[in-house]
């Protein structure tokens, strides 16, 4: 009987520290989903709907809603895999504390602030953004096409490109 008694104290002793680990495994899971869906499925989201309704706005509309449930049913199992998946990668990529301190970081006003920003399609920020990177695109277009050409090697024809405003 003691040594019943022993062995179950033992092994009550051993299975604490993984239930431990399995309580901070679970916590750090549900943080990270927090923050996946928040950040990285926010954007996607937001990016997808407005493609999405670019796609169909041509289109007759019967047409244009049929399309929108095939899209969005997909969009929708796509979405959940990503939500698991990155999850996942997160919470074995930080630890607990680290992620609760992203999660300080997201519902920051100020960093909110400067989200919605960035995210304003008409703001100068945007704006900015837009023509530098449209003219690295351009620049790298016109560096593989003298290529295929036979241009300078690895150089551009006639400096950056600049887009027309």
């Amino acid at each position: 009987m003691k040594s019943t008694k022993a062995a179950l104290c033992l092994a009550l002793v051993l299975a604490l520290p993984l239930a431990a680990r399995a309580d901070d495994n679970a916590d750090k899971l549900a943080v990270a989903t927090k923050l996946t869906e928040k950040t990285v499925l926010k954007n996607l989201d937001t990016g997808f709907g407005g493609a999405l309704e670019k796609t169909v706005s041509t289109m007759p509309e019967d047409k244009a809603e049929k399309v929108r449930k095939e899209a969005k049913a997909e969009f929708d199992k796509q979405r959940k895999e990503l939500l698991e998946g990155l999850s996942k990668q997160y919470a074995d990529k930080f630890s607990l504390d680290e992620l609760k301190e992203l999660d300080k970081i997201y519902e920051d006003k100020t960093y909110q602030k400067f989200q919605a920003v960035n995210a304003d399609p008409k703001s100068e920020v945007n704006l900015l953004s837009q023509a530098v990177v449209t003219r690295l695109l351009n620049m790298l277009t016109l560096a593989a096409a003298s290529d295929q050409t036979g241009g300078a090697p690895g150089g551009l024809p006639g400096g950056m490109p600049t887009p027309a405003k």
